[in-house]
């Protein structure tokens, strides 16, 4: 989708709010809106490590129409932050309230198709092959220190009609686990199971 359609979009929206008064209801909406339009767009996106540091580490890009897993370049395992609550950009941008003010840059948007043609593309899973995806938190990695204790990973699985694919998620980089869950569990077509 270019930035223009998105644009059109969040004017949509906010023309046609009555219908429209959740974030959660916009953020359907936009789903909505991409699956008719054939577009297809990030709605979250995880970072995920089998091993920190340099080792092999994984980012899991879940779409209007499927979850693609792609292997972390060597600059992005030490640099790339992540996403707030996994959100991705756009479905940010119809949430957040300075949308009207703000302006949309072209870094908001990300190709889908150059991911699908990344040469660290790992798997593709359709959605319509999940059975579930059991999302738990980490509370045998609980890190103590001066400043009190925090959980530092959760974990989750997604279980296919063929094959279980397991991710470890570093809360410094997917945020705290209630809101991931919180997302993943309103807008995915898919059944969320959580392990507290």
């Amino acid at each position: 989708m270019e930035l223009e359609e998105f644009k059109e979009f969040l004017n949509y929206i906010n023309y046609d709010k009555k219908n429209n008064k959740s974030e959660i209801d916009n953020i359907l909406y936009f789903i909505d809106w991409c699956n008719n339009n054939n577009y297809e767009e990030l709605l979250l996106r995880l970072n995920s490590e089998r091993q920190g540091g340099l080792g092999y580490n994984s980012i899991i890009d879940f779409t209007n129409k499927r979850i693609i897993v792609t292997r972390k370049k060597i600059i992005n395992r030490i640099f790339d932050m992540g996403f707030i609550a996994g959100l991705g950009p756009f479905p940010y941008m119809i949430i957040s309230q300075k949308k009207q003010e703000s302006k949309i840059k072209d870094s908001a948007k990300l190709q889908i198709d150059k991911i699908l043609h990344d040469q660290n593309l790992d798997c593709i899973i359709n959605y319509n092959d999940i059975l579930k995806i059991v999302i738990k938190r980490g509370s045998n990695s609980v890190v103590r220190n001066m400043l009190g204790s925090f959980i530092a990973k959760n974990y989750m699985t997604i279980f296919t009609k063929n094959n279980e694919y397991e991710y470890i998620l570093p809360t410094k980089k997917n945020g705290e686990f209630h809101k991931m869950s919180y997302w993943m569990k309103s807008i995915l077509p898919v059944q969320i199971s959580l392990i507290e």
